[in-house]
This record gives C-alpha cells, sequence and structure tokens, in this order.
C-alpha cells in the first residue's frame, strides 16, 4: 500500500468506527449493515485505541482482597424431640415429618 491509500485507508475506518460508535449497534451488527468484513474492523479498531489511549503495561491477572460476611444465624426452632431410656433422640419433630417420625419410632420399639 502507499502512503495515499494508506492514509485514505485511515481515513475510511477512522470515520467508519467514529460512526459505529455513535450508531449503538454492536460491532458485529454495524460490520453487517455496511458491508464490512469484521477482522479489518476489528484491526482497525485495535489500533485506533492503541494509537490515542495509554496501553496500561501493569498485569491485570492477580489476587482480590474478599471480606466474608458473618454467617447468619438461623431462627433457633427446636420443635419436639423425643428421648429414649437408651440415649437414642429424635429431635425436630414437627407436624410435617410427623409420618417418618411415626415409622422411624415402630422401628426403635
Amino acid at each position: 500500500m502507499t502512503s495515499t491509500e494508506t492514509n485514505t485507508a485511515h481515513d475510511l475506518w477512522q470515520q467508519h468506527i467514529a460512526q459505529w460508535r455513535a450508531s449503538g449497534l454492536s460491532q458485529a451488527s454495524y460490520c453487517r449493515e455496511q458491508a464490512l468484513p469484521a477482522y479489518q474492523f476489528s484491526y482497525w479498531k485495535r489500533k485506533f485505541l492503541a494509537d490515542h489511549e495509554p496501553v496500561d503495561l501493569e498485569p491485570k491477572a492477580g489476587f482480590a482482597r474478599v471480606q466474608v460476611a458473618a454467617p447468619v444465624a438461623m431462627p433457633s426452632s427446636s420443635g419436639l424431640s423425643l428421648c429414649f431410656r437408651d440415649g437414642t433422640q429424635l429431635t425436630g419433630i414437627a407436624q410435617n415429618n410427623m409420618a417418618l417420625i411415626k415409622q422411624l419410632i415402630e422401628v426403635l420399639r
């Protein structure tokens, strides 16, 4: 490419990048609408960003400090408990598990 062609291409792609930003479309949608090769659009967009924005050479990977909140204590709902002579205990007896408790008592007798 000659210097003139490069400047023309530069201006053309700079114009497309500006129009894309103003359009609110995704990059892919804009390229489809304008019949532009998406790989070339990406190339020029990166090129313009590199020319106009400082490059941060600091790595972005690393550790972040995370603070874990204290566990939330669940309200104590002990329900009913059965204590047998041999030390066996059934706890958490409630209306919704009564059928299971009856079966356990039968087995334990």
